[in-house]
């Protein structure tokens, strides 16, 4: 066995973290790591690279005890963790990042750049990265910058790879590159410790699965001995119901948006209508305007001319957010951290930012505080935000919760058209449930929403219907009719250029 927890224990200041937790992982093997935040996932990791040590228990390697080892100990005996965002210095050079720490040199001191260039090359092919060693890191893809980080530790001769949330912001093809590359790993015998939200690519990618719930470990359950559900259910340790939105047939809704003709710089003539009550699904690769509309609409992208009409009314194009909102149009970002949330603020203040200039202001531009309490609380409640209060900061919360936060903002203007772009994405698996079903109950009260996810098993169980992009143009539209996600990659891959 390449790697051995037994009966490890860990607390912080008398709270249990990790309760007598077992887990292994041989060589060649994936294993997949899987619970709430703050279920212990964090601490057992941090235990197994040495970050923290546990107060008591055994972590053996290859039968040897390492309990006692730093973390750069523990790297030299070949355990290495890829964190979920890629630790590259931008402006070097992908050989630099390669051979950081370790870059040959010359014997006057200086550095061997062609040997070190001619190595890295090599290096990468051999692992099946044919990338030019030469281009700055900064240049790469996101799924690159993530297999960078994978190669820089396998050139250190890892052993044992802890892949933490790996496909977070990436596309389904860069998910499916990520996928073939890590299996590759497997073949050649790693070990890796695969930690997701992503169910359904847990299963799909791992020989094993344990799973941590307050502090417990249900260790080894074969991945194909279980589905998505009864994953779930360990996971939260309560039977959770899936969200599937049941669409309603008869006859067409009215159309409460509609675009026309909406060019800019990656729009190239985008038309389309939303319809009251429905989840539009918009799909497309990076860059061909699904994205770019749905920013657009919320003025965060330029948009040179069109129409958008609401409600039966041409409103105009927004220049700005405020703009928009003035519309009841609001945009929920796919970076909660920079165009969501203020971590320092309380959940509180967080909420009410979208209406400090219209519902809570006094006269004399006060804020009613009475009112934001009023409002904050409301949401509070209703998204079952797991704090203390409405005055905990939101830095503090986990994902999940902070995107509750985030959503609860939205809500607070009471939009007419909900944008919402990856709001699933890096949140646990129960937060994620409860996020689908609240938009699938919202959209029943009359909201219309404009969906984008790379996510396509999770765009499949609520969208209404599907709108594919190519080159800045709408190209194809379907209803969501028991479509699988590798037909809708089948769909939008044969429409990529043009119409179909």
């Amino acid at each position: 066995m390449l790697l051995q927890i037994s009966n490890v224990y860990k607390s912080f200041g008398g709270k249990e973290v990790l309760k007598n937790v077992e887990f292994a992982v041989d060589y060649g093997e994936i294993h997949g790591l899987v619970g709430k935040n703050g279920a212990g996932k964090s601490t057992l990791v941090n235990i197994i690279s040495g970050v923290l040590s546990c107060d008591s228990g055994a972590v053996e390697l290859d039968s040897q005890p390492i309990d006692q080892l730093s973390v750069l100990e523990r790297q030299d005996l070949g355990i290495y963790v890829v964190p979920q965002h890629a630790t590259i210095i931008p402006e070097f050079s992908v050989a630099e990042n390669l051979f950081l720490g370790v870059w040959l040199r010359k014997k006057a001191g200086l550095v061997d750049w062609k040997p070190m260039f001619e190595k890295a090359e090599q290096e990468l092919r051999e692992y099946g990265l044919p990338i030019d060693p030469r281009m700055k890191a900064k240049d790469l893809s996101l799924v690159n910058q993530r297999k960078l980080n994978i190669v820089r530790a396998l050139f250190s001769k890892a052993k044992l790879i802890i892949l933490d949330e790996p496909t977070t912001a990436l596309s389904a093809d860069e998910r499916n590159s990520l996928f073939e590359f890590v299996l590759k790993l497997k073949k050649q015998g790693t070990g890796i410790i695969f930690i997701s939200h992503y169910l359904e690519e847990v299963l799909k990618l791992c020989d094993r699965i344990t799973v941590i719930r307050d502090g417990l470990s249900f260790t080894g359950y074969a991945a194909d001995s279980v589905d998505e559900r009864s994953l779930t259910n360990l996971i939260v340790g309560e039977d959770v119901e899936l969200c599937t939105r049941t669409r309603e047939p008869g006859a067409e809704k009215e159309p409460i948006l509609e675009c026309r003709n909406i060019k800019g710089k990656d729009l190239k003539d985008v038309s389309f209508r939303l319809h009251r009550g429905e989840i539009l699904g918009l799909i497309g690769f990076p860059g061909s305007g699904a994205r770019e509309i749905c920013r657009g609409l919320f003025g965060l992208y330029p948009v040179e001319s069109g129409e958008i009409h609401l409600n039966g009314r041409e409103i105009g194009i927004p220049k700005e957010p405020a703009e928009a909102l003035k519309h009841h149009i609001v945009y929920v970002s796919y970076d909660r951290h920079k165009e969501g949330i203020v971590q320092q603020l309380p959940i509180q203040e967080n909420i009410s930012l979208s209406i400090l200039g219209s519902k809570l202001k006094k006269l004399m531009g006060l804020v009613d505080k009475e009112r934001e309490i009023d409002n904050s609380t409301g949401y509070f409640k209703q998204l079952n935000i797991k704090a203390g209060s409405i005055y905990e900061l939101v830095g503090n919360l986990s994902g999940g919760n902070q995107q509750k936060v985030v959503i609860s903002k939205a809500l607070s203007v009471e939009p007419s058209v909900l944008i919402i772009d990856e709001p699933t994405i890096g949140i646990d698996v129960k937060s994620r449930e409860e996020i689908l079903f609240l938009i699938d109950e919202l959209t029943r009260s009359g909201l219309s929403v404009l969906y984008l996810t790379n996510d396509y098993n999770e765009l499949l169980r609520v969208a209404d219907r599907l709108i594919f992009f190519s080159d800045g143009k709408v190209v194809r539209e379907a209803e969501n009719d028991g479509f699988t996600a590798e037909q809708v990659i089948q769909m939008r891959d044969s429409v990529k250029g043009g119409a179909a």
